[in-house]
């Protein structure tokens, strides 16, 4: 096969890359681009395995308008190593593939390194169209990881997704659906038209189509999260109000990973910051649920029942959920300082608002350090639903009559104020109302199911104020019509 013939193989911007290194070119015509290299090769300038040894480089002259070419020939050097920083993605990827799962922690860190250091290359270019410069380095590189994704494995793509996810931007109406308004003292605000990222990540939690937002709590959230350095929230309310399910399915419709930590008194820093542990006979440090979520770009935190939780317990978390570009957290026993990775946010859920209990009804739940408080930039009161509202989702989830519902959601709601004041220990939640429910519609007698799913659920001195409501706003014989109905 002679010399032309093989050339003719290689790709265009292969050649020319070989003809810009020579000062010629570059060339669209690939037989003008052939004949020139061939010239160079019989001259004894360069080898033909040499040309198949160089690199392509992207034809960004051909994407530049004429009135800043000639600044581009100027700036040739600073592009070309912006170029080649480029390629180190190639390798990174690469490596990735060998060992994905080993290396997970540092592609991060490499990544965002080699962003930093081509934006700051790219941009000391005087005079150049760095939109065409941004846009000709991102086609390179997705096409990089076009190639990437057809040698991986299901495993690899998805530690890929981990470390560099993608978000795409949508309506919020497109998002919740036709609940994007409200109105306020007379205001009426409608955020149907908020642009929200949605990050199609797998690990989303489950979604739950039939959960009621509240639309001005909803508002609030989006605005927290649109930013890099997202803002957290607090949510306050009595258990059972729906506050880790609200967070729950925020993070399900904008497609984010949730990392939830339930709090009590006897929870420990090693268990959700991590700790050295005994592995092989060797002591090696082992990362806690936080320390792994934070690496998670646009994770979602959940720190459920965190009134529960010890002061000393809470003071590692105060540099995390600063609102800082240097929140990070330093790992005492290795000396490794791990930054909290993009749009990570902390959503706090507690019985209070932060500072303890005045209704005596939720024992352990602390008074909160003000330090600690004002990392979280907005508080959230959650309520019971409506009645019809309740009384709706009980019926379509358990399918128990809506008569039936009526009924259990009046002996809650009697509950309740006996709650706050201060009769009963805690309100019956909306979980006990579906237990009850369901045991009903499948034929448990209605004060067996009473019993089982809310009596015995409550301390021994509960119980005679417990029957009293039932006796006072449940009529067995009436309900037990409306099954029949049903």
């Amino acid at each position: 096969m002679n010399i032309e013939r093989q050339l003719s193989l290689i790709p265009i911007n292969q050649l020319n890359a070989v003809l810009s290194c020579h000062n010629l070119g570059p060339f669209k015509d690939k037989e003008k681009v052939v004949e020139q290299v061939g010239i160079l090769i019989h001259t004894n300038k360069i080898s033909l395995d040499s040309v198949k040894a160089t690199r392509a480089t992207m034809d960004l002259t051909a994407q530049i308008p004429d009135d800043i070419r000639s600044q581009i020939v100027t700036a040739t050097n600073q592009v070309s190593t912006a170029i080649s920083n480029v390629h180190k993605v190639q390798e990174v990827v690469e490596r990735l593939v060998d060992d994905a799962v080993s290396k997970n922690q540092t592609l991060h860190a490499d990544f965002n390194s080699l962003s930093r250091r081509l934006n700051a290359q790219v941009n000391a270019i005087q005079g150049v169209d760095y939109d065409v410069v941004k846009s000709a380095i991102n086609t390179e590189v997705s096409k990089l990881f076009d190639e990437f994704r057809t040698v991986a494995t299901p495993e690899q793509l998805v530690e890929v997704a981990k470390i560099i996810p993608s978000t795409t931007a949508r309506l919020a109406i497109d998002v919740f659906g036709d609940i994007c308004h409200y109105h306020f003292k007379g205001e009426y605000v409608d955020f149907s038209n908020l642009s929200v990222d949605v990050w199609n990540d797998p690990g989303a939690p489950a979604l739950v189509d039939d959960y009621n937002f509240n639309p001005q709590h909803l508002h609030q959230t989006l605005i927290a999260l649109d930013d890099p350095l997202p803002d957290n929230l607090w949510l306050a309310g009595e258990r059972g109000t729906g506050k880790t399910e609200f967070v729950a399915q925020v993070a399900n419709r904008l497609g984010r990973r949730l990392f939830r930590v339930n709090f009590d008194e006897a929870l420990e820093r090693a268990e959700f910051i991590g700790g050295n542990t005994l592995e092989n006979s060797n002591v090696v440090w082992k990362p806690g649920i936080i320390t792994q979520a934070i690496q998670h770009p646009g994770a979602i935190i959940l720190l459920d029942e965190i009134g529960f939780a010890r002061a000393q317990n809470l003071a590692v978390l105060h540099a995390l959920c600063e609102r800082s570009p240097h929140r990070s957290i330093v790992i005492s026993e290795t000396g490794q300082r791990i930054p909290v990775a993009s749009h990570v946010v902390f959503f706090g859920a507690d019985n209070s608002n932060g500072h303890g209990d005045n209704s005596g009804n939720f024992a352990g739940v602390r008074d909160q350090n003000t330090a600690f408080l004002d990392r979280f930039s907005f508080t959230l009161r959650f309520n019971y639903l409506d009645h019809a509202d309740e009384v709706a989702l009980i019926a379509k989830r358990t399918t128990l009559p809506v008569d039936a519902c009526e009924t259990l959601v009046r002996f809650a709601n009697v509950a309740r104020e006996k709650a706050r004041a201060g009769l009963l220990t805690q309100p019956p939640s909306l979980r006990q109302l579906f237990a009850w429910a369901r045991a009903i519609r499948k034929g448990v007698p209605v004060s067996i199911a009473f019993e089982n799913s809310i009596v015995n659920k409550f301390p021994g001195d509960c119980e005679s104020e417990l029957r009293g409501i039932f006796s006072a706003t449940i009529d067995v014989d009436s309900l037990k019509s409306f099954l029949t109905k049903g």
